[in-house]
């Protein structure tokens, strides 16, 4: 009698769930002597605000008959909790599609800067040029300072040592350049993947929170 009369609803309890514990209450002390006014009263009043909230839609449950309160509890109970059900079914698909997409464009934007990173200078095994072991690439480089170096010893009679000075060769600030402006594309989209990963990221944490409170 002592828990009926101190009823209150649990933090975590839908007015469906708070009904039916009320209700399990009196099963067990059938000789409580409380008339169903009563057992209104003590129910509404152990609600929290939100909950009271729901009922009130309804109109003021407490001055209709004492048989209609505890009816329209029972038909609210039940809505509220086929509504529940049917929302958090709603949620967690809407979510989880959510996540597909957002892992589908992370996979596009990694294809992207695959195809970046295989279109700058292939790995070869020597040089298509003159067979050497370098890089197509490195040719103009390694001609250039072949030629440096026959001349030298053309002119002075002994193997150029260089001096801790290296030439440019030949179109080797127009390489350069297209290095730099590679760089900076692929540094374009390693920010814009980064950016996007995080605003991922806070989105399913907020869907992750969204989910707690259901």
């Amino acid at each position: 009698m002592k828990k009926i009369n101190n009823f209150q609803q649990e933090s975590d309890e839908t007015l469906y769930q708070a009904w039916e514990h009320f209700k399990e209450l009196l099963m067990k002390c059938p000789k409580h002597y409380l008339t169903e006014m009563q057992e209104v009263i003590l129910f509404y009043n152990g609600l929290d605000v939100p909950t009271r909230q729901i009922l009130d839609s309804r109109g003021a449950v407490l001055i209709k008959t004492a048989a209609d309160p505890k009816k329209t509890i029972q038909e609210m109970a039940e809505y509220s909790q086929n509504w529940h059900n049917g929302t958090s079914r709603g949620r967690s698909i809407k979510t989880s599609d959510r996540l597909v997409a957002i892992q589908a464009q992370l996979n596009n934007l990694r294809r992207e800067i695959k195809k970046v990173n295989e279109k700058v200078y292939p790995a070869q095994v020597g040089c298509e040029q003159c067979k050497g072991l370098h890089y197509t690439k490195d040719y103009p480089l390694k001609e250039y300072g072949k030629t440096l170096k026959e001349a030298y010893y053309t002119q002075f009679g002994r193997p150029f040592q260089g001096g801790g000075y290296r030439a440019a060769a030949p179109g080797f600030y127009q390489r350069n350049n297209a290095n730099l402006s590679y760089q900076e594309r692929r540094q374009s989209m390693e920010d814009t993947l980064s950016k996007f990963m995080g605003e991922s990221e806070k989105r399913h944490e907020e869907n992750s929170n969204l989910m707690k409170e259901i």
